[in-house]
């Protein structure tokens, strides 16, 4: 009788382990289908990155300051722009990736697998990553700031302008860690195959072969450095001018003009004041609105524009009260991205009617911009005004 009873037992057992088994393959399988399905989503975003950044390095060192081909619609039109531009996407895009490839779990795929992936997805970020800041601290250039972020919220080095055997060799680094992210794709690709319930991953490779040519590869990221150092559309060029200036209240008569404009596309030129003066309307005050732009390549910050206003009556003329003989006013600029433009209204200074005054107005001068021929073009103007009693 106990025997009947325990094979009866045994029998159910088995029966119960080999249905839950069957049930548990059927679920392990759904979600290695179900990894496999998401996972490849990820693996087509960072294929395309790839291919973007190697593109992107491979065109760096002729990039001119106009479009660039990857990204047809920028607005940013200087080279130092646009390589900057391309880094900051490769960098925010591989990081979206090392992110979505860690949130793919819970639950598990078979074995392993989402580990690796998660491993080489967040080793491709983290040499995009690194790339980016070798090649600003070459440059001397600063991650873009981000629309609508709060002001300071992207960081800008301060660390030592690295040199072209330095960045050269931080470089090649970087290629040897992409090599070795492939290689750990490869692994997981052939493991997952070989897995109970196989996972098919689609083919992801960053250094395309052969290695020695490929644009993320050590040999050619470790050529970059010099190659960037020898392109004068990457070289920093500082170019701050007054692009607009007008009197305020507005000339009624000019004998020279009462407004002056210039702007980047044309040579950049400081006013002196004429013999002939601009005639004012009566008024008490006097002051200026102008534009100031930044021409160069690169990020200007702390500069002053200056309003400086003096007598310019001829001799022999009775001065006006001591309060309305001239005086001078200072604004600070905001921090200007290249290609960018900031209005400024100076504060009004006293006049007197009946008076000639002599307005000059400046911005300070990066001290970059004293390298560049005509360095200090374009950053004074002047005008001569009469005003009516």
């Amino acid at each position: 009788m106990w025997t009947v009873v325990i094979a009866f037992a045994a029998v159910v057992v088995v029966g119960s382990i080999a249905e839950i088994h069957a049930q548990s393959g059927g679920y392990r399988s759904s979600v290695n289908s179900g990894y496999a399905e998401l996972a490849s989503q990820v693996v087509t975003s960072s294929n395309r990155t790839g291919r973007t950044l190697a593109t992107l390095v491979d065109q760096a060192p002729t990039l001119s300051n106009g479009a660039f081909s990857p990204y047809p619609s920028s607005a940013l039109r200087s080279a130092r722009a646009q390589l900057q531009q391309g880094l900051d996407q490769a960098v925010n895009d591989a990081d979206q990736e090392a992110t979505q490839a860690a949130h793919l779990v819970p639950p598990f795929p078979t074995g392993d697998i989402s580990a690796g992936f998660t491993g080489v997805m967040a080793a491709r970020a983290g040499a995009v990553t690194r790339l980016r800041t070798v090649i600003d601290r070459q440059l001397g250039m600063s991650p873009l700031a981000v629309a609508g972020a709060p002001v300071g919220a992207t960081p800008v080095s301060s660390a030592a302008l690295l040199s072209i055997g330095e960045a050269s060799s931080a470089m090649g680094a970087v290629g040897r860690l992409l090599q070795s992210a492939d290689r750990a794709y490869r692994v997981l690709g052939s493991s997952a195959r070989t897995q109970h319930a196989p996972i098919r991953l689609p083919r992801s490779v960053w250094v395309t072969a052969p290695q020695s040519s490929a644009p993320l590869g050590a040999s050619q990221l470790a050529a970059l450095a010099p190659a960037l150092a020898a392109s004068g559309a990457l070289k920093p060029f500082h170019q701050l001018v007054i692009t607009a200036a007008g009197l305020s209240p507005a000339a009624v008569t000019s004998g020279a003009s009462g407004t002056i404009g210039t702007g980047c596309g044309v040579q950049a030129q400081s006013t002196v004041a004429g013999t002939t003066p601009s005639v004012l309307p009566p008024t008490g005050t006097l002051g200026a609105d102008l534009t100031v732009t930044n021409c160069g390549t690169v990020e200007e910050s702390g500069e002053t524009v200056t309003e400086t206003l003096s007598l310019a009556d001829p001799a022999g003329t009775a001065l006006p009260p001591q309060d309305r003989r001239g005086g001078t006013r200072h604004v600070a600029l905001a921090t200007l991205q290249p290609g960018s433009s900031v209005g400024v209204t100076l504060s009004p200074l006293p006049v007197a009617g009946g008076h000639r005054y002599s307005l000059g107005l400046s911005v300070t001068v990066p001290p970059g911009q004293l390298l560049n021929p005509d360095g200090a073009a374009g950053t004074s103007q002047q005008f001569l005004v009469q005003i009516t009693p």
